[in-house]
């Protein structure tokens, strides 16, 4: 069996997603000790990396065929456009994933894989993203005596998002997309910062879930964005990752912008909208100044190579509560 080495960190769950990280998304990020080796062969029309795991046809060359386990990589292959390299995907994808591909099998979560599902599919590639503390011995041996590589992806910081990226592209043959696609982000997200940085850099508080209460704090792709947004990520005073909170501290925090992420569900039907209006009570400037906003977006808490849409939506709301109608 083949891993793909990385040192570990744990992250916390995103409402909609599986238990394990952010982006609600957000999966728990994690890392399992070893060596992906790669070995690439010509396929077709673009170069793949084969994974040596079964015996291909005489003459042949080994197909990828992935399940993935972890939403925000799923969204990353669709992105790559390594689509049809997926056998299977999470419990939590379908509501993601254009129409052709809501049909493929469910492999479970990182909290319950399907085993027998799996056994059927014959993956090549399993996606997962746990912590290696977490990783569960039935699974390493599962993914052993069936010649499955595990690739256990990190997708905590923007960083850890560009690496995993880059890893999925050499996975599918997509490494120069990849490249690409990594490229146009950071653009896209400097030209955004370069927007914001020379003005006012409001207080924001951004509630990943609200029961019970989390934020994001720091060393997160969601703090990260926030500040290429020129907003002051005051939950990073709460520690790393998604810390709990309770509403005196929340107070405390005094943000003059709320972000109350709730990805997947209807936008936001103003100021009297029963899920703003609690937040209006608080004594904080964000409440006294009607800068209380929803989140809504499915993939606002996802780490993808769109997320420059996420740190766009950001700004307008941070600097004037400006939104289109295709961001809620």
């Amino acid at each position: 069996m083949m891993t793909h080495a990385y040192p570990s960190r744990s992250s916390l769950p995103l409402r909609g997603h599986a238990p394990a990280g952010p982006s609600a998304f957000l999966g728990r990020a994690a890392l399992l000790a070893g060596i992906l080796t790669l070995l690439i062969l010509s396929a077709g029309c673009r170069k793949k990396t084969t994974l040596p795991l079964r015996h291909a046809p005489a003459g042949g060359v080994q197909p990828v065929r992935i399940a993935c386990t972890v939403p925000a990589a799923t969204q990353i292959l669709v992105q790559l456009g390594a689509a049809r390299d997926l056998v299977g995907v999470s419990s939590f994808d379908q509501p993601l994933l254009p129409p052709p591909l809501q049909s493929l099998p469910i492999v479970g979560n990182y909290l319950h894989l399907d085993y027998e599902t799996l056994l059927n599919l014959q993956p090549t590639v399993l996606v997962v993203q746990m912590a290696p503390t977490r990783l569960p011995l039935s699974l390493t041996h599962f993914a052993r005596r069936n010649r499955i590589a595990l690739v256990n992806v990190r997708l905590n910081t923007l960083h850890q998002l560009y690496a995993s990226a880059r890893l999925l592209g050499s996975v599918t043959g997509m490494t120069a997309r990849a490249a690409r696609m990594i490229a146009d982000a950071q653009a896209r997200l400097a030209a955004i910062h370069r927007r914001y940085a020379l003005g006012s850099h409001p207080r924001v508080v951004f509630l990943i879930s609200t029961q019970p209460l989390m934020a994001v704090g720091k060393k997160t792709f969601l703090d990260q964005l926030i500040r290429v947004a020129g907003g002051n990520n005051v939950g990073e005073k709460l520690g790393s990752g998604y810390p709990a909170l309770t509403r005196e501290t929340l107070v405390d925090l005094k943000p003059q912008i709320l972000l109350i992420g709730l990805p997947g569900e209807p936008a936001a039907t103003g100021s009297a909208d029963p899920r703003i209006a609690p937040w209006l009570a608080l004594p904080v400037p964000a409440a006294q100044n009607h800068q209380v906003y929803l989140v809504t977006g499915g993939r606002s808490q996802m780490p993808t190579l769109q997320l420059y849409k996420t740190a766009a939506l950001f700004g307008r709301l941070i600097h004037g509560g400006n939104i289109r109608k295709s961001d809620r």
